[in-house]
């Protein structure tokens, strides 16, 4: 009978498979966890490009050292040893997670009260660390191990390096597709150390090369891993009232609603004021940021309502209407009481859901898009006498609905006399953005109003312009000023209407498509926008 040939393959035992198992697993671990540390982190640090290098940057250190420890670690160990340290770093990366998941609702509130660049690095230290170190090191770990099998080329280096990177390719679908819509990143922080000390202690059990003391060493920590992220998701309610606690405001905010989804992480809020004569509202919060307000008798007293005296005073006329970004629904269902036939566009299926169940939205008689606002008014031309811009997800607008193509796509979207009303901000601290945001729309529409906030305190502030074919007067802003009672703030932004000087930016180059350089251009403003909404209670900040 001719014998089956050995090769390094088929020489490997069914353990070292069960080891590349484990490889592939963690691989999807490390960028899981990478995408969660991305989103737990954007209601305390925002979402600019500074951040987001933030996160990268620790990502690759902590996945540099980790190799390096490995390495060195597999060069000072026997097999044994070798065995017993691979199946311990997953447990020593599940207790860090559980770990920082109770740590961090407590701890990142403080550090948003400083310096959001520096407070992301250590944010994400105090996610990423642990976890990235040890995970990464399990590679030269295995590979020491796998040189008993093939001890010439490169030892199964390749191979493992390949399941490895497959498993973070995995990792990152599923988080996006599976996770994210159906877990907050709290809980997926916490199931994920559920997860790697439950695979641990199946691993562990099944191996016969790792005995006596070892073992128990091994299932002990596995059942530590799972008592405290089973207890800590169990005890989530009894936790989260605690962290309410922390705060002076934590009892006058009440959790209604929570979704979660790839755009973002939504809120419903109902607001209990203790001051007398301040009527009980609920508040539709984005990434820790509240975009839209309104009183139990339907009255809005957020920036909505500005935007809304804006319509009234520059497209008095209009009747087919466009809304893109809808939040709570506040603006299209304005309109529509006022007779307007409105058209909305959303990309996130959660804020139509959010606004139907709590904003007493009712999609009847409102044609309703849950797509990309680019891609929808690509397809709709000369079909509109009223445009709103209203594309704010958290504390910016995304950069590819902020070049000179996108406003020319609205633009073509206006009939004859139609009217654009944008909502945006600026920053008294940063013209720069402020320039090229106005040259932007300008290079688009021949005429641009322009309504800023006046900030004393050198704050962010909410800001519109409204755009045209044909000549916008100041006046009817300032006249609308004098006309009806409003709040201070915005008499002041109507007083302060004025139509942009081309002239003045004939030096300022507007953003484009094929160089958009918008989020470097706004990355400090939008940290110092999102460090003006860090007061919210922490149980309201963990997402």
């Amino acid at each position: 009978m001719k014998k089956k040939k050995v090769t390094p393959e088929n020489a490997r035992p069914r353990r070292f498979r069960q080891y590349e198992a484990l490889i592939f697993i963690t691989g999807a671990a490390t960028l899981s966890l990478e995408v969660l540390a991305s989103r737990i982190m954007t209601p305390y640090f925002g979402v600019s490009l500074y951040i987001w290098a933030g996160i990268l940057s620790i990502t690759l250190i902590f996945l540099a050292l980790g190799y390096q420890l490995g390495g060195q670690v597999s060069q000072r160990r026997d097999k044994s040893a070798l065995q017993l340290t691979l199946l311990a770093a997953p447990l020593w990366a599940a207790l860090s997670i559980v770990l920082a998941a109770a740590v961090y609702p407590i701890v990142f509130p403080f550090l948003a009260t400083i310096n959001l660049i520096i407070a992301s690095f250590l944010g994400g230290t105090i996610l990423l660390a642990l976890p990235l170190v040890v995970l990464s090191a399990m590679n030269p770990l295995l590979i020491a191990l796998a040189r008993d099998a093939s001890p010439t080329g490169d030892g199964g280096a390749g191979k493992i390096f390949f399941i490895s990177t497959v498993g973070s390719v995995a990792g990152v679908l599923l988080t996006a597709f599976l996770v994210i819509p159906y877990l907050t990143n709290f809980r997926a922080l916490l199931w994920m150390s559920l997860g790697l000390g439950l695979i641990v202690g199946v691993l562990s059990s099944l191996n016969q090369e790792i005995a006596g003391s070892r073992k128990k060493r091994l299932i002990c920590g596995c059942l530590v891993i799972v008592l405290l992220s089973g207890g800590l998701l169990a005890g989530q309610r009894t936790y989260f009232r605690y962290l309410a606690g922390l705060s002076d405001i934590g009892k006058n905010l009440e959790l209604l609603a929570e979704y979660t989804s790839v755009f973002g992480n939504i809120k419903v809020l109902a607001v209990h004021p203790e001051v007398e004569g301040i009527k009980p509202a609920r508040a539709y919060l984005q990434d820790g940021i509240i975009q839209n307000m309104v009183t139990s008798d339907g009255i809005v007293v957020d920036h909505t309502a500005f935007i809304v005296r804006l319509i009234e005073a520059y497209a008095p006329g209009a009747q087919n209407s466009l809304v893109l970004g809808m939040a709570a629904s506040m603006i299209p269902r304005n309109l529509q009481r006022k007779g307007h036939k409105v058209t909305a566009v959303e990309i996130n299926p959660d804020s139509l859901r959010a606004a139907t169940e709590f904003f007493d939205f009712d999609p009847q008689g409102i044609e309703v898009y849950l797509e990309d606002a680019r891609t929808f008014v690509r397809r709709h031309k000369k079909a509109y006498d009223l445009i709103v811009v209203d594309l704010f997800q958290g504390d910016c607008t995304p950069d590819y609905l902020m070049t000179v193509e996108f406003f020319g796509e609205v633009h073509a979207c206006l009939r004859t006399g139609g009217v654009v009303i944008i909502n945006t901000y600026f920053d008294p601290n940063n013209e720069t953005v402020n320039e090229t945001i106005l040259a932007t729309v300008s290079a688009a529409f021949p005429y641009v109003l322009e309504l800023r906030s006046p900030s004393s305190e050198g704050l962010v502030s909410s800001a519109c312009m409204v755009a045209a074919d044909f000549p916008l007067s100041p006046e009817v802003a300032i006249k609308l000023a004098d006309s009806q009672p409003m709040p201070p703030k915005d008499y002041k932004t109507l007083k302060a209407a004025r139509l942009v000087n081309r002239e003045m930016l004939k030096d300022v180059k507007p953003v484009s498509d094929d160089h958009n350089i918008f989020s470097i251009l706004s990355a400090a403003s939008q940290i110092r926008y999102r460090s003006q909404f860090n007061k919210l209670p922490p149980n309201l900040l963990v997402n």
